[in-house]
């Protein structure tokens, strides 16, 4: 009995050794543990860039989009303005084709400069009319435009014509067409002139 209650008892842990002083001083040596250190937000990575880019274009895109649609409106607003002008115009006033070529030219000044237009009449102006709008001026509004600006009583179906042109010409006259045939007419070579020698007598 003595001998199974030897054998029924658990070993013990032999004691450690004493520490020795060079063990002592390794163990002074030793320190914890120490995260690595956090990761800055400057430089950041090439994805931000990208990113950056990519917002920066487009708000440079939205921007121009807007100065555009800012400038469309400004350039829509003188049209609907003379348009509310000219169809304010009384056909049966005597001076209803003056008022209406007034209102023409203010709109083509505005349009085209005061170099290109101001000075322009007769014929030289329906041609201008003519080629910046690209709709040729019916016979009875040309017969107005020629005949009334020197009638104090013009009546009739040419001025109702007339205004109607006027109103067309305000919404559709193009000052890019007419700057490019402009380029055209100033490159293209001069027409030969008559010699002296070769005018009929």
């Amino acid at each position: 009995m003595r001998q199974l209650a030897t054998q029924a008892t658990p070993q013990q842990n032999p004691p450690s050794p004493p520490l020795t002083p060079e063990m002592e001083e390794l163990l002074t040596q030793l320190k914890d543990i120490q995260e690595p250190a956090a990761v800055g937000w400057w430089p950041p990575a090439p994805g931000w860039w990208l990113a950056a880019v990519i917002v920066f274009s487009l708000l440079i895109i939205a921007g121009l989009a807007l100065l555009h649609l800012r400038r469309k409106r400004q350039q829509r607003r003188y049209r609907t303005e003379g348009i509310h002008l000219l169809r304010a115009v009384d056909v049966k006033d005597p001076r209803a084709v003056e008022e209406i070529n007034i209102l023409l030219k203010r709109v083509a000044v505005v349009s085209f400069g005061r170099r290109r237009c101001a000075a322009l009449t007769g014929q030289q102006w329906i041609d201008f009319l003519q080629r910046t709008s690209g709709e040729d001026l019916p016979a009875p509004a040309r017969t107005a435009l020629l005949e009334g600006l020197y009638r104090s009583n013009a009546t009739g179906e040419g001025v109702p014509t007339l205004r109607d042109y006027a109103i067309r010409w305000v919404n559709r006259h193009d000052t890019d067409a007419f700057s490019a045939i402009e380029t055209v007419l100033s490159t293209s070579p001069a027409a030969p002139s008559k010699s002296p020698e070769a005018t009929d007598v």
